[in-house]
């Protein structure tokens, strides 16, 4: 017994000995192997992040999961792309099977979390089409073939169970501008694949199926489910529907028929086989209705529907199909509300014979219903809706935008009011929209809009007093519209061109407008700010202060529009502009402003520039030329970041000024300054500035001894600027204060720092010893650090005292001819003015000293009573050698004479 338990304990440890150790040899060989001749044969790149085998989990079956694979294209135009990821895939295979010759047979396959997206490029290539048409790949599949035929096929399928589970789909055909997407699908396909003939199980459930097709959406937002039974010939690969149940959103039918899989796309010959379907089941197709307190919906109504499908589905080719729906004597009412929609009618049908999607109709020649009184009643057809749309469409009756709360359950934050009236017809082809065939369409009617307004908490409340349109072939005219926003209003006259190519296809809509208003609030509309809770409704005289970053005004890219704007008062962030008018251009994602004029800073201006979001909305790019005329320097201060950040001395500086300015940068998505993309030049100009308690000035007169250079008033700045490299750089430039002179020239950066270098010419006494002094100034503005160049203050006021007394002290250089006689009183003479030179320089250095009134002035006078010493010796010596020469002279000619 004890024997019997030692070779079972044995053989247990030795099983999962094996158990442990063959799946860490197998998972390296096996991974690399994948991943080598995968990538051998693929143009697209294949990996994976893990790979992982296990003996154990499905024994006696083996399983291999795959961990974080992805397929990215590797092939024009579709580099970079994802074809295929998925977070794990998992795979059960017969144990014995990964030993023998006969290949991997497969039981059960699992997908978690796939993402698979088909993309068709406009030039016919797909991104799926990832295999190497290379020589070594046909000798591979030639191969392959061969071994099939040789031993029979590597890869054997006993499938059991196929599970997918939240996958997304997606299908973009840029050829035929055909988009598809499913976000999730769930999958479980439960049979033999094995056997010729099996019973398969299928459930499937994709929410929010979505399909457009040439700029128009037929599908958006279903959930569709699928629970059948098929039988399945698996040789012919025909698939026959028996018991089933298929769910669109809350309508329930079943379908008889078939579906089969030929080498290429999809055969069917499907058809509804339920008559059943309420027509409170029907709204459960209108998203509005279907997400909203649907099961408290009653609804009433004769109601026919009938659909069906037969043919081949292959690439853009569709079956023949049919979809007829017809309500009689309709209604719907909530149980919580008290009016019910009544009278409701509708016809439809969508057809198509077989082939493209082009050859779809959709006729809807009546549809009607009653609400609160107001009759509404419509039409609409389609057909050629790819090639070239032809279509007519017709809307009469009135909508009482107030009277919805009493049948539809809108949330508790939205309110609606008003009225709009309706009487419109058009008609026609899409090719005589885009050629503008005018002539050839049929358009008319008119619109009107009165007292609506739309309040939705935590938004500024829409307003439209009174709007009306009439509409033509050619424009769509306004005859008037008067909305509010908010606090802000707009008053708009004019006429829309091409609306229908708009509408129907996203074209560019064109017009002339000419627009007012007494208030715009930017900081409002842009959702800086909450709506001002003024008690009298009436609008805040001050700005409104940004409270959270908001969002950037993106300029659409279908519209061409002229505006020509009056617009009395305009807040935006914490500026406050007056009286503007211009002329805007809105185009292609730009609007372009020409003329403009405004009262803003205290002053007026004038400007022209563009605002563009045609590359990116969370990067707008600015351009402005601007002329300011007596601005504020306060004003410009409080009102405009820029300066806060780039001139912070506006915050103490008093008076007006004068500016040209021409500045190009980019703009964050809050509609701020990106200041590393600001470049920007101009001028500055103020014949009256008072500069109060400036740090840097008080600094400047304290090193100086000068108290001029603490009074507040300046005359007659210019200041020529430019910026760049998040720097303000000034060209030199000259402020008075007082009787004191600066010329200054340096730079401010964003981080506040300064770098300026100042030469200061002193007024007064100070002038006859020390005319000019340059000045270095770093730090901040807050915090300025100055330094002064010594040496050089020095050597100036050196050579201002010498000159000085030179001047007075010798008076000419020549001496008189009276002297020249003779040669004695001549030497004496240039001794004697020598030695009263040295003597007036030493008594001039002790006067100098003495005057000197601070340490600057008496290093400064040291110097120069030591310069003016030494070169007074020096020109005691040079009237020596002047007599000398003079002398020689006069010997020289005598000499001459006696000869």
């Amino acid at each position: 017994m004890k024997k019997l338990a030692k070779v079972t304990a044995i053989a247990i440890a030795a099983f999962l000995a094996v158990a442990l150790i063959v799946p860490m040899v197998l998972k390296g060989k096996i991974g690399d192997i994948v991943k080598s001749e995968a990538n051998k044969m693929l143009t697209a790149r294949l990996d994976f992040e893990k790979l992982d085998i296990s003996l154990l989990r499905h024994f006696p079956n083996a399983s291999l999961e795959l961990d974080g694979l992805t397929l990215v294209g590797g092939a024009e135009p579709f580099v970079g792309d994802t074809i295929v990821a998925a977070d794990r895939i998992s795979v059960v295979v017969n144990l014995m099977s990964l030993f023998g010759d006969s290949g991997f047979e497969v039981r059960r396959i699992l997908l978690d979390g796939p993402a698979i997206h088909g993309r068709k490029s406009a030039d016919g290539r797909v991104n799926w089409d990832v295999m190497k048409p290379s020589e070594e790949t046909a000798e591979i599949e030639e191969q392959t073939d061969e071994n099939a035929e040789n031993t029979g096929s590597s890869f054997r399928l006993a499938l059991r169970d196929v599970t997918i589970s939240d996958a997304v789909l997606r299908y973009d055909d840029d050829s035929t501008h055909m988009h598809a997407s499913v976000n999730p699908l769930s999958l479980n396909l439960r049979g033999d694949f094995s056997a010729a003939e099996s019973d398969l199980k299928l459930k499937t459930v994709a929410s929010d199926i979505f399909f457009r097709a040439e700029g128009l959406t037929l599908v958006n937002g279903i959930e569709a489910e699928i629970d059948a039974d098929l039988k399945a010939d698996m040789e012919k690969r025909i698939f026959t529907l028996r018991d089933n149940t298929l769910r669109v959103n809350a309508i329930r039918m079943m379908l008889d028929g078939w579906v089969a899989l030929p080498d290429e796309g999809v055969d069917m010959d499907l058809r509804l086989a339920s008559s059943e379907i309420q027509f409170r089941e029907i709204l459960s197709l209108i998203p509005a209705f279907y997400t909203r307190d649907f099961k408290n919906l009653k609804a009433s109504g004769e109601m026919t529907l009938s659909a069906w499908a037969r043919g081949r589905l292959i690439g853009d080719r569709l079956p023949a199909f049919e979809l007829a729906l017809g309500v009689r004597e309709g209604s719907f009412k909530y149980a919580s509300l008290p009016q019910a929609v009544t009278g409701i009618r509708v016809t439809a049908k969508a057809a198509n014979p077989g082939g493209t999607l082009d050859r779809t109709t959709v006729e809807v020649p009546d549809f009607g219903l009653t609400m609160a009184g107001n009759a509404l009643t419509a039409s609409l057809s389609a057909a050629t809706p790819i090639s070239d749309l032809q279509f007519a469409a017709a809307a009469n009756g009135k909508v009482d935008l107030g009277a919805v709360k009493e049948v539809y359950p809108l949330e508790d934050t939205i309110s609606l009011a008003g009225l709009i009236t309706a009487n419109v017809q058009v008609a026609g082809r899409m090719s005589d929209v885009e050629k503008q065939r005018f002539e050839q369409m049929k358009a008319s009617g008119t619109l009107t809009v009165e007292g609506m307004s739309a309040d939705v908490k935590g938004l500024p409340e829409v307003r439209i007093q009174r709007a009306t349109a009439s509409v033509s072939p050619m424009a769509l005219t306004l005859g008037e519209c008067l909305v509010a926003v908010g606090r802000s209003d707009v008053a708009a006259n004019g006429q829309l061109s091409n609306y229908l190519g708009w509408f129907l296809r996203d074209d560019v809509l064109k017009g002339r407008l000419y627009v007012k208003s007494s208030l715009l609030d930017l900081n409002e509309l842009m959702g800086a700010v909450p709506a001002s809770e003024e008690s009298d409704g009436k609008p805040a005289e001050a700005p409104a202060e940004p409270a959270s970053a908001g969002t950037a005004i993106e300029v659409p890219k279908n519209l061409d529009l002229s505006l020509q704007t009056t617009l009395q008062k305009i807040l935006f962030q914490k500026m406050t502009i007056t009286d503007f008018t211009g002329a805007l251009a809105v185009k292609g994602g730009t609007v372009d402003m020409s003329k403009l004029a405004m009262k803003a800073f205290g002053g007026s201006l004038s400007a022209s520039g563009s605002y563009s979001t045609a590359e990116s909305v969370d990067a707008p790019r600015l351009k402005l030329k601007a002329d300011i005329v007596h601005a504020s320097f306060a004003r410009t201060f409080d009102e405009l970041e820029l300066i806060q950040k780039i001139v912070p001395l506006f915050q103490k500086t008093g008076g007006d000024y004068s500016m040209s300015l021409d500045l190009a940068a980019r703009m964050k998505s809050d509609m701020s300054i990106d200041y590393p993309t600001l470049n920007a030049s101009g001028e500055l100009r103020s014949s009256n500035i008072r500069l109060g308690n400036l740090e840097i000035f008080d600094k400047l007169g304290s090193a100086l001894k000068s108290d001029k250079l603490q009074s507040d008033q300046a005359k007659d700045l210019v200041v020529k600027f430019a910026i760049a490299n998040g720097r303000l750089s000034t060209k030199p430039f000259d402020l008075k204060m007082g009787s004191t002179k600066i010329n200054l020239s340096g730079s401010t950066g964003l981080d506040q720092t300064i770098d300026y270098t100042a030469r200061v010419s002193l007024p007064g006494k100070a002038a006859n010893l020390l005319q000019e002094v340059d000045v270095k100034i770093g730090g901040t503005f807050s915090s300025p650090k100055i330094s002064v160049d010594m040496a050089a203050a020095a050597k100036q006021a050196a050579t201002n005292a010498v000159n000085e007394q030179l001047q007075k002290l010798t008076g000419s250089a020549d001496l008189s001819e009276e002297v020249r006689k003779q040669a004695d009183k001549l030497r004496d003479e240039a001794r004697k003015a020598g030695d009263k030179l040295i003597a007036a320089a030493q008594a001039e250095k002790e006067k100098l000293v003495a005057k000197a009134s601070n340490t600057l002035t008496k290093i400064a006078a040291e110097k120069a009573g030591d310069a003016l010493v030494k070169e007074a010796q020096k020109q005691a010596e040079n009237l020596n050698r002047k007599a000398e020469e003079e002398i020689a002279k006069l010997e020289a000619k005598a000499a001459g004479n006696a000869r």
